[in-house]
């Protein structure tokens, strides 16, 4: 009996593969299993090759896994391209009404596992798409799932679309568990009725959002766009419970300029999107930069560059983030690593956007935006304070002050005493610009000077506040793993796969990428004696950021640039390379 299983369901888009897995992942959550799920598709509205997996255990789950245990394949199409990826000893559920495993000479040692899903189907329905739920009902024969429990979120799920659709529903569930209890399927999991748990399963989208949320955030904008598209819509669907506002725009340059106007107003505001939409925004973000405004932008990275592959990860726009828009000001630069840490950072973000005056860029990445995970406590209710908000400012009062944090009071438009210029322009205490017929004299050359000064100054400041990075593992190591973003748990994976080799290995994640740690990072990395990097992209862009702030090289290096997320097995083929080859 395993503890710990994959389970992969493929097929073509408009096949119903999301559904299924969010239907999948809400009754396994109900059991109380922990579970990640991911799915692989292509930009294609109905066709294509897409798989979804899922992973559960009672135990931590670091990754979606390698191998699935079980293999669900939805047709003929997708039977001879997923050959390739179908592992030694899985158990493979097809149609043996459409698809001969035989004929794509499978591998002799998997467990053919066949339904005659077409025949099946026939009797309930005309909708094809429910081959999903009558290969459920097989699948949690095998798991010993509670069937009452599943009903439950059949009934949740789909409630809204009628009566007969959940009874169409049941009887597809009940044919499927017939069909495997006839068939003397034996099952894999001891079968017993599992205790509902008090959890949530959600992707990192959501969990950001929710985090935002939690943090007072009052405004959203954006354009749509793969990733971060299902920000939108989570925020949209529970607007009426809300008090906020969301607003879908005509373009990137819309989505963050809306951004900066309510943030200017008085409102916590948030925008997102990817890299493509985020080159669009940069100006902007220039412009809230120098006019101290309180803004944070998500940029959940896809392969690129221009429009790339967008349906696949990668972790390259570290340096588009950090060159965002020309000149030098203050900047945040946040990377989440997994489905509840992407919560937290969302309300980090808005609360540092408005206690600093700055802008915060928050780098999810595909991987992290699309991943579901079940989150067992979110800290939702909690009591936001408002920073450096002043209500009755004297005559005197200077929006741009010089001071010791380079923080100055701000008002909300309509203050009485509180009125102030400002633009785009670089500006004196009160707001009057310097930048054309006062550039460049002696009396406005020190302004210039200072007030560059006084804004860099916030992050002198700011990195104080955050979590210093920390080595994780033993201190001993024969190497250490350096990595950022959506790879954290992946390479903790690989650790405990390392170990078991009989290889030691630590850990070093990087979450804040500006301010940058730069004394502690250096402070570990000299003392490591093999340092290896893992990034999803070309050239190792953490790695030269690194080398930059510290002057420490990173010799070794473990990347992936094909859209596909790094799995501990490429992880631990290369450490061990590196370690067994010094």
């Amino acid at each position: 009996m395993k503890k710990d299983l994959a389970v992969r369901f493929v097929g073509s888009a408009g096949d119903g593969l999301v559904s299924l897995g969010l239907l999948f992942g809400k009754i396994l959550k109900m059991h109380n299993f922990n579970v990640l799920a991911f799915r692989s598709y292509q930009s294609v509205i109905r066709g294509g090759y897409n798989s979804y997996q899922i992973r559960f255990s009672h135990n931590e789950v670091l990754s979606v896994g390698e191998d699935a245990d079980i293999i669900v394949l939805l047709n003929k199409h997708v039977a001879k391209l997923h050959k390739p990826l179908v592992n030694a000893n899985a158990m493979v559920i097809y149609d043996e009404d459409i698809i001969d495993l035989d004929e794509f000479d499978y591998p002799e040692d998997i467990v053919k596992l066949g339904i005659p899903l077409s025949a099946i189907i026939k009797e309930i329905s005309k909708l094809k798409v429910l081959k999903n739920i009558v290969s459920f009902g097989a699948i949690s024969h095998l798991l010993g799932l509670d069937v009452e429990l599943i009903k439950e979120v059949i009934l949740e799920q789909f409630g809204g679309k009628g009566e007969k659709v959940i009874i169409t529903n049941y009887e597809a569930l009940d044919k499927g568990i017939k069909f495997a209890e006839e068939n003397s399927w034996l099952p894999i999991w001891e079968k017993h009725k599992f205790g509902k748990a008090r959890q949530m399963i959600i992707s990192g989208n959501e969990a950001i959002a929710l985090g935002m949320l939690s943090a007072g955030l009052k405004f959203y904008s954006g354009y749509p766009m793969t990733p971060a598209t299902s920000i939108v819509h989570y925020l949209t669907k529970h607007l009426p419970k809300l008090g906020m506002i969301v607003k879908q725009t005509e373009d990137e340059i819309a989505a963050v300029g809306m951004a900066i106007g309510a943030a200017y107003c008085g409102a916590r505001a948030a925008t997102g999107t990817s890299g493509g939409g985020f080159s669009l925004m940069t100006e902007l973000i220039g412009m809230a930069g120098i006019e101290e405004i309180p803004l944070v932008v998500i940029n959940s990275q896809r392969a690129g560059p221009s429009t790339g592959m967008a349906t696949k990860t990668e972790q390259a726009d570290l340096f588009q983030a950090f060159g965002a828009s020309q000149g030098e000001f203050p900047k945040v630069i946040i990377a989440p690593s997994t489905v509840e840490d992407a919560f937290k950072v969302g309300s980090e973000a808005v609360e540092i956007a408005e206690k600093y005056q700055v802008v915060v860029i928050v780098l999810l990445d595909l991987y992290l935006s699309e991943l579901n995970a079940t989150v067992r406590k979110l800290e939702l209710k909690r009591k936001n304070q408002r920073y450096n908000i002043i209500e009755k400012p004297d005559e005197n009062y200077r929006r741009y002050e010089i001071t010791e944090t380079g923080v100055s009071k701000r008002t909300i438009p309509g203050t009485k005493n509180g009125m102030f210029f400002t633009g785009s322009s670089e500006r004196t205490e009160e707001g009057t610009s310097i930048a054309s017929t006062l550039a460049g004299l002696p009396d406005t050359l020190p302004i210039r000077v200072e007030m560059v000064k006084k804004r860099m100054r916030k992050l002198d400041y700011l990195v104080k506040e955050l979590d210093q990075p920390k080595l994780d593992g033993p201190a001993d190591a024969e190497i250490t793993l350096i990595s950022w973003g959506s790879t954290v748990n992946i390479v903790k994976e690989a650790i405990l796969q390392l170990s078991e080799e009989g290889i030691k290995a630590n850990h070093l994640h990087i979450k804040y990428i500006t301010p940058f740690h730069t004394d502690e990072v250096k402070k570990i990395l000299v003392n490591s004696k093999r340092k290896m990097i893992v990034e999803q992209n070309f050239s190792g862009q953490l790695r030269d950021f690194i080398r930059m702030k510290t002057g420490v090289s990173i010799e070794h290096k473990l990347l992936r640039w094909d859209g596909e997320p790094i799995i501990p097995s490429q992880i631990v083929g290369k450490a061990m390379e590196v370690v067994k080859n010094e």
